[in-house]
């Protein structure tokens, strides 16, 4: 009896120290658009495996034809730059979420315009996240 409960601990204690770290996480934000009618709050970075995971609650102040977007643009660890963008056309929250793979960095622009596309009042790019600091 002794050998299976001495057994059954050396297991238990193997698994604790063999099971994953916590992921490394960061935050960024706020940004705001130009004319201050919408924005990304509540940014937060998680590193995994497979790259970063990216989120942040984008806002719009106003209905009715009009959106707030979230710009995002990265650079690979291959050297190619990637652009993803979210909107959000109704008054209120939207969270965002944006998965990279393994990139050198990560800047995040807050704009206006329509359904269809941005029609201006941007931020300047800002930065979220960059390899290093």
């Amino acid at each position: 009896m002794r050998i299976f409960l001495t057994t059954g601990a050396v297991v238990a204690a193997l698994l604790l120290t063999a099971s994953p770290a916590a992921a490394d996480t960061w935050h960024w934000g706020p940004v705001k658009s130009a004319d201050g009618k919408g924005k990304v709050t509540n940014g937060k970075i998680v590193g995994t495996s497979a790259g970063l995971k990216i989120t942040g609650r984008l806002y719009d102040a106003t209905a009715g034809g009009s959106c707030s977007w979230v710009r995002f643009r990265y650079l690979t660890d291959q050297g190619k730059t990637v652009r993803k963008s979210y909107k959000n056309c109704k008054a209120g929250w939207r969270t965002v979420a944006l998965r990279t793979g393994h990139v050198l960095s990560v800047e995040a622009q807050v704009c206006r315009g329509t359904s269809k596309g941005v029609g201006g009042h941007c931020s300047a790019y800002e930065g979220v996240w960059a390899q290093g600091g």
